[in-house]
């Protein structure tokens, strides 16, 4: 069988061998399923909302229910009390900060929270919509008919001046176009504009220097905004009224935090 021969061969099967590929696909995410399926369920955080944020007796593992992450962890965030969340890399603070937004939910104990709706999550990474500057600052809750002095505004006080004058409903890949550190003034300008009851911050300024994050939590201490943050730097302590420092082996340690 010459070369020519062999191509028209394959040409010919084309369609048969595509959809065994097809079958395999599905086959195999039957299979996965299956495996998910029979495996035993994991014991669930107790969630009640709406309630003021805390946490008791909270443990906490990793989704698949693998390692124990925090263990029998208690603390009530009163409003206006903000708390700042420390400790070595791989303790748990992420992980805490997603079962609070409700983004992980295995282990036992219970969480008190708020709605969604009065909690404003800002990760490392914001999360930027597709759609125009003005959809950025609304998202996720912000009064749609907040009007155009207002938003230039917000842009400016988190020194982003090139935005403030730039065309609102101009539609762009923002994830593209800015950096992390613009990105993530761009996710305070939210929380600045929208002033939720609480926000939980992770990392949320990492990518800032610290004159420019001084001056966000500046701000963000003049709204009634009770937050929640996870952050390394000293200078972060004297805008929280407590820190709790994760250890290893699930220890932790709630203390009054002081600036000296």
């Amino acid at each position: 069988m010459g070369v020519s021969d062999s191509l028209s061969l394959i040409i010919i099967q084309f369609e048969q061998l595509t959809a065994l590929v097809a079958s395999i696909g599905r086959l195999n995410g039957l299979a996965q399923a299956l495996q998910v399926a029979g495996e035993p369920v994991q014991p669930q955080l107790e969630v009640i909302s709406p309630a003021p944020l805390a946490v008791e007796n909270l443990t906490l593992s990793t989704p698949d229910g693998q390692r124990r992450l925090i263990r029998n962890l208690s603390f009530k965030v009163f409003p206006g009390q903000h708390l700042l969340i420390g400790g070595t890399s791989g303790v748990g603070k992420s992980s805490l900060t997603r079962a609070i937004a409700g983004l992980w939910s295995v282990g036992s104990g219970t969480l008190y929270r708020p709605q969604r709706q009065d909690m404003l999550f800002l990760p490392q990474r914001p999360y930027l919509v597709l759609g125009s500057l003005r959809q950025q600052l609304l998202y996720p809750h912000a009064d749609p008919t907040t009007d155009e002095a207002t938003l230039r505004q917000v842009l400016q006080q988190v020194q982003l001046p090139q935005l403030a004058n730039s065309d609102l409903d101009a539609v762009d890949d923002w994830a593209q176009r800015l950096s992390v550190g613009e990105q993530q003034r761009l996710a305070f300008a939210r929380l600045l504009l929208q002033q939720p009851p609480y926000a939980v911050l992770d990392e949320a300024t990492s990518a800032l220097d610290e004159e420019n994050e001084t001056r966000l939590y500046g701000q963000l201490t003049n709204t009634a905004t009770t937050f929640v943050s996870v952050g390394h730097r000293p200078s972060l302590v004297q805008y929280h009224r407590y820190i709790l420092e994760l250890g290893i082996h699930q220890t932790w340690r709630l203390a009054v935090a002081t600036s000296d």
